[in-house]
């Protein structure tokens, strides 16, 4: 069995909660290296996973030829330039959510991997959405059971991510109270760019690309110089209106989808683990709610990532596609600053 060695850059919180736990959990993944600034960081991760090598420079874990692919898990605006950097040191790369926060970033990467079409690189959270749920909700629109779909609302919140950042200084027997996700120079953009990606990037799926929109963000609870909350009304090349909502000022998480059709409506509720669907049918006015299985197999995002690597396969979420979301996202970003609409088209 042929086994990809991988390597991981950042040990925070999303490295030790979900990529190394699924990586661990694969026959075909080697976890050869870990690197994170911070040592003690990438000391501790490296022997809470069995992993054999850690570095304080990333460069050094690039280095290594037994290094196949790499996960880049490091703040927001460093995922351009390390996914880069990777690229041109001849690996694979999954890239962290959001790919960057500016488009001219998210260009380069756009550059780099088109010059490096042997390598494959995944930009998340598209693969997420690869599962009967969402393949359910797809379904339903293509196939007319809506009706014409007029309208949708999206919603991805939570209440923020100090407790979070507070868990994971605590796993590493730091003090807490210092979140970077409320620090516009270390973090660029807020709620947008943390939570917003996943309303966005479910909205292109569903409904294809934006034409215009019209964002309002703000701070409104946080104390922080980012937004904490942001509302984004788009016209889609479907026709459909779909508003885009996201927040760190939500007492509990939560994913929402609602769609409206004229001969149907459907409701997806994800309160962070217990999802469900119900679909409203105007011909029996009755609700369904079909029976689905959370996932389409174990490690999902991950596994799909190395299937492509040994089949020689395009991965779930392109770098385009990834830049596509950084451009809708910016454009918001700037509507709010401008009170303006920004046309696509």
């Amino acid at each position: 069995m042929r086994k990809i060695g991988f390597g991981v850059i950042g040990c925070g919180g999303i490295a030790n909660y979900f990529h190394l736990p699924e990586l661990c959990n694969i026959e075909e993944v080697n976890v050869v290296a870990v690197a994170d600034i911070k040592e003690k960081r990438a000391r501790i991760t490296a022997g809470k996973f069995k992993v054999p090598n850690w570095y304080t420079d990333y460069w050094k874990l690039l280095e290594r030829e037994d290094v196949e692919a790499v996960v880049v898990a490091t703040p927001h605006p460093t995922h351009s330039p390390i996914a880069v950097d990777a690229i041109k040191a001849g690996k694979h790369v999954i890239i962290q959510k959001p790919m960057a926060t500016k488009v001219k970033d998210a260009e380069i990467v756009v550059e780099y991997a088109k010059k490096h079409k042997e390598l494959k690189v995944m930009v998340l959270p598209f693969v997420y959405f690869d599962n009967p749920y969402f393949d359910y909700v797809k379904e339903l629109i293509c196939n007319e059971h809506l009706g014409k779909v007029c309208m949708a609302r999206i919603r991805v919140a939570h209440s923020g991510p100090e407790k979070y950042q507070d868990d994971v200084a605590k796993m590493f027997g730091e003090e807490g109270g210092d979140c970077w996700f409320f620090d516009k120079q270390r973090a660029d953009g807020g709620a947008l760019f943390d939570m917003g990606v996943y309303s966005f990037t479910m909205a292109n799926l569903l409904f294809g690309k934006a034409r215009r929109l019209i964002s309002i963000m703000d701070t409104l609870d946080k104390k922080a110089s980012v937004e904490d909350s942001a509302a984004t009304i788009m016209n889609m090349e479907t026709g459909s209106i779909v508003v885009a909502e996201t927040a760190w000022t939500q007492a509990r998480g939560a994913n929402e989808i609602i769609i409206y059709g004229v001969k149907g409506m459907l409701v997806w509720e994800d309160f962070f683990g217990n999802p469900i669907v119900k679909h409203y049918d105007s011909s029996s006015s009755s609700w369904k709610i079909p029976s689905l299985s959370r996932e389409k197999e174990p490690q999902h995002t991950h596994r799909h990532f190395v299937k492509c690597i040994i089949e020689d396969a395009v991965p779930i979420g392109t770098v385009e596609e990834g830049k596509y979301l950084v451009e809708l996202m910016e454009a918001a970003r700037r509507s709010s600053e401008e009170g303006r609409i920004i046309d696509f088209v």
